[in-house]
């Protein structure tokens, strides 16, 4: 009698486990912070400005991608926002017009935008910086627009090396004590890496 409520207990945990084990793929976009000094409960840090912790978009606001060869060699892409989102965006650009706008996609900060107009055609595109295996977990969240040409771009493995902070980075810290969370990128990291 207790046979089948076991197995099935059994198997539902084994599902949770699986589901907390993998590792969710998360892109979003923050902007530069209005009030930098807001503390550790609000900011983050990247290459020396402070950026809202809470992103205006992130990957739910997107429905397709376009990748591109940008001129370092590495990807940029463009990501589509639906109908129901491209408002959404323009309020958001238009509201931080002057401002800066950072990419974040899986932990890794890209090259942020700086804000000239409020956004209408619901595109936003980070410019360089991604590789084969961004793409194709890029893929896995939103459809493809030449599938095609994207299918031959995509890596199975991240070719990036583990991500380290520098020895000589002293943590910031705002007027609470509170150590202010700092973003890194790839090309940071691998500079680090290389001066070490």
């Amino acid at each position: 009698m207790n046979t089948p409520l076991s197995t099935i207990c059994v198997l539902a945990g084994a599902l949770l486990l699986g589901s907390c084990q993998q590792k969710q793929f998360k892109a979003y976009f923050l902007t530069e912070s209005s009030n930098p000094e807001a503390g550790a409960a609000f900011n983050v840090r990247y290459d020396g400005r402070m950026y809202n912790r809470m992103p205006i978009m992130n990957l739910k606001h997107f429905e397709k991608f376009r990748s591109f060869m940008a001129d370092d060699g590495s990807y940029g892409v463009v990501l589509y926002t639906p109908k129901e989102y491209t408002t959404r965006l323009f309020t958001e650009t238009q509201q931080n017009i002057g401002k800066y706008l950072l990419p974040v996609i899986g932990g890794l900060a890209y090259p942020p935008l700086e804000i000239d107009c409020g956004i209408t055609d619901g595109q936003l595109i980070i410019w360089s910086g991604l590789n084969g295996y961004d793409l194709k977990r890029l893929s896995k969240e939103l459809k493809a627009v030449t599938p095609e040409i994207e299918e031959k771009r995509y890596l199975d493995k991240d070719p990036r090396p583990i991500p380290e902070l520098p020895e000589s980075a002293a943590p910031v810290k705002d007027e609470h004590g509170r150590i202010i969370p700092e973003l890194f990128s790839s090309a940071t990291r691998n500079a680090t890496k290389e001066k070490n």
